[in-house]
């Protein structure tokens, strides 16, 4: 793949990523603002949880992360028939495992829910289990296209394996909004179902003129026995990580039906910053780890992984402190005519609990690519699992006290633990992760971060009293565009008198990407 052709497909899987998880935020508004705060809703948010555990213990992330390289390897060596057979072979493991699973789901949902969500009421009961019998189908087309995805990518084909989950995301929206009148709630379960189905339909054509495949399973083969020992590893992770998932829905379920919708709501708003910073970081970054530890440049490898921990830090903390100081606005601008009041203030008040662990989350997606880059898996899967039992300890310790905001503190103190425990780590491993200075530079970027919060929190405050004969929803715009706008002004002020230099090393990555994109622009 030429340089040029490798920076068009970065293009479009950029592109495609910040699509999707935009797409994943105005389903979330769409839905919240088609259905408000029915109990019905709360009902859809856990039956969801069963298809997805499903997904994320069989395919989800470990398909990618197994498959591609045993793929890789053989297209290298020049064996493209065994290639598409291994791949064929776990398809066809996955489609075996997901049909006994789903079915399992199936016949036992009226026993699995009340047993997961004790806190349900008769009817909500009734609409989960009805909801799971329809979802659990999603897991196996998803699964399929995941496999698909993997075969694209492996022959450079990036674009339409990067729109498949924005397609996914569009079927449910379209549903919602086309069907909702009419089959209610379930319209949003058959959107899950179609919107998986297209997530493998639409890559079909693409990849049977790429791959050929073959319904048979080769366990004979080392390389399919390669990529299932590597899939676990990962699937074990993810698996664990809905530990948590199901733990917090099945807690929140006894604090009424509100609860579960304020808890997912605030769930959904807090991946947007993640989106936009750690994930799109730390794809960028496993390239450039691997190659200098590979080259055994341990400085180099220090300091990169330096300068991009106080970066995350950088933009982190800001991003949680000041949104923190502006959750009731920026909730109130995504639903104040859609939930009650008493809804949207247990939803703000939740996301300002999970916004505490936002730094750390950010870090973590950086932090486990630094062990990846060394061919480290098993690492972060078990410092991860260390961290489930953090989120569900203190959820269960402090849902009696705290109530849905204890369930958000576990979440965010699970992300610090992790955090601490990987960056331990790495230091004894490597010797040239220099923590004293991470940790000077989070402190100043940290101190930045409550001035600009405690200035947005003053403005805002102070624009209730003169805003009170608009709407909500007009009135928590003017908010967070003024009172955001002066926080992000105090800290970049604040930053250049301190001489944070990761405030101008910011500005030279921003005009390289601005360049680089005219440059496409012009070489088109």
């Amino acid at each position: 793949m030429t340089g040029r052709a490798l920076a068009r497909a970065g293009l479009v899987v950029s592109a495609a990523f910040l699509g999707s998880r935009l797409l994943g935020w105005v389903r979330l508004v769409v839905i919240g603002n088609v259905f408000g705060a029915d109990p019905d809703l709360a009902a859809y948010f856990t039956a969801f949880r069963i298809p997805d555990l499903i997904y994320q213990l069989v395919a989800a992330g470990a398909v990618a992360s197994a498959l591609i390289p045993v793929l890789a390897e053989l297209l290298a060596k020049g064996e493209p028939s065994r290639a598409w057979r291994v791949a064929s072979s776990v398809a066809n493991l996955l489609l075996v495992a997901l049909l006994v699973l789903s079915a399992a789901a199936f016949v036992w949902a009226p026993d699995l829910v009340p047993w997961l969500f004790p806190g349900q009421d008769a009817h909500a009961t009734e609409v989960t289990v009805r909801m799971t019998r329809l979802m659990v189908l999603s897991p196996i087309f998803l699964a399929l296209g995941s496999v698909a995805s993997a075969v694209l990518n492996t022959r450079g084909r990036f674009g339409v394996a990067a729109m498949a989950p924005v397609v996914f995301n569009l079927a449910i929206i379209g549903c919602a909004l086309v069907l909702g009148p009419h089959l209610g709630i379930d319209s949003l379960a058959v959107g899950v179902v179609l919107g998986s189905v297209l997530h493998l339909v639409i890559q079909l054509p693409l990849v049977s003129r790429v791959a050929r495949y073959s319904p048979r399973i080769d366990l004979r083969d080392d390389a399919t026995r390669k990529a299932i020992w590597l899939m676990i590893p990962r699937a074990i992770g993810l698996g664990v990580t809905q530990i948590t998932f199901l733990v917090n829905t099945s807690l929140a379920t006894t604090l009424g039906a509100s609860a579960v919708i304020a808890y997912t709501v605030a769930f959904t708003i807090l991946q947007i910053p993640l989106g936009l910073v750690g994930f799109p970081l730390g794809v960028v970054l496993l390239p450039s780890l691997s190659r200098a530890l590979a080259e055994g440049r341990l400085a180099d490898f220090g300091v990169l992984l330096e300068r991009s921990i106080r970066l995350v830090l950088w933009l982190t903390v800001v991003i949680a402190a000041v949104g923190i100081a502006l959750a009731g606005p920026t909730v109130s601008l995504l639903f104040g005519d859609s939930f009650p009041a008493e809804t949207l203030a247990l939803t703000a008040g939740t996301l300002a609990w999970f916004l505490l662990g936002v730094p750390a989350h950010s870090l973590n997606v950086v932090l486990a690519r630094a062990f990846y880059s060394a061919q480290d898996t098993r690492t972060p899967v078990m410092v991860a699992i260390g961290s489930v039992a953090v989120n569900v300890l203190v959820s269960v310790l402090t849902i009696g006290s705290m109530g849905l905001s204890g369930l958000a503190l576990g979440i965010a103190l699970g992300g610090w633990f992790e955090s601490v425990v990987l960056t331990s780590i790495l230091w004894r491993r490597t010797g040239t992760l220099p923590v004293r200075s991470i940790g000077l530079g989070g402190v100043i970027s940290l101190m930045g971060a409550l001035i600009a919060a405690v200035a947005a929190l003053l403005i805002d405050q102070g624009l209730v009293g003169l805003l009170g004969g608009l709407g909500p929803r007009l009135r928590s715009l003017v908010e967070l565009a003024v009172a955001g706008s002066a926080a992000l002004a105090v800290y970049l002020l604040y930053s250049r008198s301190m001489r944070i230099p990761e405030l101008p090393q910011s500005l030279r990555l921003a005009r390289s990407a601005l360049r680089r994109g005219g440059e496409r622009g012009d070489d088109a």
